[in-house]
């Protein structure tokens, strides 16, 4: 019998990927009870962006390019542009590279932050739906957790509800 190594992993960011699991876990029954498109579509997001998120959280990031340490954070001053925020979907094959189509399928399918003229119709929210959950469990099973609970039957959403094409 061969032994191997497994790496120790810091308490703390384990109970974070825990917590961050759970939220997604709750965001993906909040999707299921939507009674609307937009409802469904934004819970579906915040979901799939928790479940990458427990894996950036727990998996060490690779450095950046040509440096042994990530920048350090600071402080935006009056008249300074924003930093951007850290793209979850182009850091998560960096860290696990096992997910890359996910990232990849997620990049393409969700919007920008503040996009707010981006609604998929009914049975495209119901699919991304389908696609985050079948994501956290992925997620859970590549982190060794338990399955992300999810709760409360999938709400019958008609034509009508709210869903415009892009």
């Amino acid at each position: 019998m061969a032994v191997v190594a497994l790496p120790m992993l810091d308490t703390h960011r384990v109970e974070a990927a825990v917590e961050l699991l759970h939220a997604a876990g709750e965001s993906l029954t909040a999707a299921h009870l939507a009674g609307n498109v937009r409802a469904r579509a934004a819970a579906t997001r915040l979901a799939v962006l928790r479940a990458a998120t427990a894996v950036l959280a727990v998996r060490p990031a690779a450095p950046l390019r040509g440096s042994s340490v990530a920048p350090p954070t600071r402080n935006v001053g009056p008249g300074e542009p924003p930093r951007r925020a850290l793209d979850v979907w182009s850091a998560l094959p960096r860290v696990a590279p096992e997910l890359t189509e996910w990232a990849q399928f997620f990049a393409a399918v969700l919007p920008e932050e503040g996009d707010r003229g981006w609604w998929p119709s009914v049975r495209e929210a119901d699919d991304l739906l389908r696609q985050g959950e079948e994501f956290a469990t992925v997620v859970a099973g590549q982190l060794g957790l338990p399955p992300v609970p999810v709760t409360g039957a999938l709400t019958s959403l008609g034509p009508a509800s709210g869903g415009t094409r892009r």
